[in-house]
This record gives structure tokens, C-alpha cells and sequence, in this order.
């Protein structure tokens, strides 16, 4: 400790300490922006999701609005969220649209039947009306169980953005136009 101090008071060794404090930062800044330059022939890729791109599905406002009805049962394909309020239980199939199921015996769910709501993800109930949002919109509509019917009772445009890539990446569509989901290419 007493050496330490010692060389501390020599104003020599201060002026040299000074210097390489000020100097370290600058040659460590300058090594960071000079790794992976387009003239280094490191072979490293700074790309974060290599090989992945993505093309937009695209739906034009009025058939994107049609394509709401109530179809068979169907398998699911991708499942995202789940939703159960009383007997029923809603089972997201991502950008597609929601299975149905009568959850009335919960260890062996029956399906009902399918909603197909292109770029849905999410639902919530309240008696018998859906909330649902299909991409850019918010759809309401009631819920007939007995009949296994829907009625679209309302429709708010351009509630949301449109859907961003899973790499991020965003575009532009025209103003009828409707991203509904991403295919990776």
C-alpha cells in the first residue's frame, strides 16, 4: 500500500496514468467498430436471425371482413391462446381463428365447431358476446350456442397496427389492404 502511495505522488507516474485512462476507452471503442467490417475477412455473422425473412399474407379489406363465419370442426394447426368462460372453451389456431369446445365435462372437451376470423389471436366473452380481434379490427359479435351460429354485430376499424414480422420487420400495404399474418420465405 505505502508503494502505491508512493508512486501516487510522483507526478510522472500520474501524468502516464492519466494518459492510459483517457487512451483505454478510445482503443477499446475503436476495436468494437472495426470488428466485422466490410474490409475484415472475419467470418463471423452479425445478423441476429440468419436465413430468416418473412413475406407478408395479405388480405383485401372486403374479403378479410367476409371471411368471418362459423365452419366444421377442424384440427388445430397452431395453437395460441386458450379462453374458457362457462361450458365453452376457445382454442386460438394463430391467424386463423377459434375452436370451439363444450367444456361442460372438462376432462373430455367436445368440439363444437370453428370460427374462422382471419388474423385473430385473441378473444374475450362476456355472456354471449365476443370480443375478438382480427388483425387491425376489433370484432364483436354474439355467440349462439344452441344454434352454433355467429352474428358480427359490430366491426372498429384500425384498432391496431398492422402485424409485424416475427423478425421485426414492417411494411407497408395499401390503405385496403390487411396483413394477416407472416410466411417465412
Amino acid at each position: 500500500m505505502q508503494f502505491m502511495v508512493s508512486c501516487f505522488k510522483n507526478h510522472h507516474t500520474m501524468k502516464h496514468l492519466r494518459f492510459i485512462l483517457a487512451v483505454l476507452p478510445l482503443l477499446l471503442l475503436t476495436s468494437c467498430i472495426t470488428i466485422g467490417g466490410e474490409d475484415d475477412d472475419d467470418p463471423v455473422n452479425w445478423n441476429t436471425n440468419p436465413g430468416m425473412s418473412y413475406e407478408p399474407v395479405i388480405m383485401e379489406r372486403e374479403a378479410f371482413e367476409a371471411a368471418v363465419q362459423i365452419k366444421p370442426v377442424q384440427a388445430v394447426a397452431k395453437s395460441g391462446k386458450i379462453y374458457i368462460n362457462g361450458n365453452l372453451l376457445f382454442i386460438n389456431d394463430v391467424n386463423k381463428g377459434f375452436h370451439i369446445y363444450n367444456y361442460s365435462n372438462p376432462s373430455s372437451p367436445v368440439p363444437v365447431g370453428f370460427i374462422q376470423i382471419p388474423g385473430a389471436t385473441d378473444l374475450a366473452m362476456r355472456n354471449n358476446v365476443l370480443f375478438i380481434n382480427q388483425a387491425t379490427d376489433l370484432v364483436t359479435m354474439t355467440y349462439n350456442i344452441g344454434a352454433n351460429t355467429i352474428t358480427v354485430t359490430k366491426r372498429n376499424r384500425d384498432v391496431f397496427p398492422q402485424k409485424v414480422a416475427p423478425n421485426n420487420f414492417i411494411t407497408e400495404v395499401a390503405e385496403n389492404e390487411i396483413i394477416i399474418d407472416w410466411n417465412q420465405l
